[in-house]
């Protein structure tokens, strides 16, 4: 499967620089961006989240439910009920610092996948899934140096046996 990672740093860096709030509300994010490579290339998202941070400490990795979200990508809507098996909505922060949105969709036609930073939010990027083209294996085929290496231990063991016999007789 082959991510094309679209990185939107200018849309999520003005989007999400944002300082954590001194007091415990719940925070309202609206975002939007284009993807810049790819096969999708001109298409664009849009959307809004919430969740409160009430539970923030401030100190080291922290992860938030999201409450809401509601998006729109390549002309069909998304929420947070859309989000893939196994995986949440939910926001990261740092220290304190807003780190962005967590957030995978696979059902769709395109599925696609809203990725935190790791220091900042000018880490954070949209990647989705063209699933385009295909993985075939193949069997291993020996080098020629593999060949030579294998048939040089095995004229070494013979050696070794001739000079057994000629040493024994």
């Amino acid at each position: 499967m082959t991510f094309k990672k679209s990185f939107a740093a200018v849309s999520f860096g003005l989007l999400f620089a944002a300082i954590a709030p001194a007091q415990a509300a719940v925070q309202n994010y609206t975002f939007s961006g284009a993807i810049d490579t790819g096969s999708l290339l001109g298409e664009s998202y849009a959307g809004s989240f919430s969740f409160d941070d009430a539970a923030l400490t401030g100190a080291g990795a922290e992860w938030l439910a999201v409450d809401s979200l509601a998006m729109n990508f390549m002309g069909s809507s998304f929420t947070e009920a859309d989000v893939a098996a196994g995986a949440g909505v939910e926001v990261a922060y740092y220290d304190g610092a807003f780190l962005g949105l967590s957030y995978s969709v696979d059902s769709a036609a395109n599925p696609f996948t809203f990725v935190t930073g790791s220091y900042d939010t000018s880490d954070a990027f949209f990647a989705t899934d063209t699933s385009s083209g295909s993985l075939t294996y193949a069997a291993a085929v020996p080098e020629p140096k593999d060949w030579m290496l294998m048939l040089a231990g095995i004229g070494l063991v013979g050696v070794m046996v001739e000079r057994a016999k000629r040493r024994s007789i």
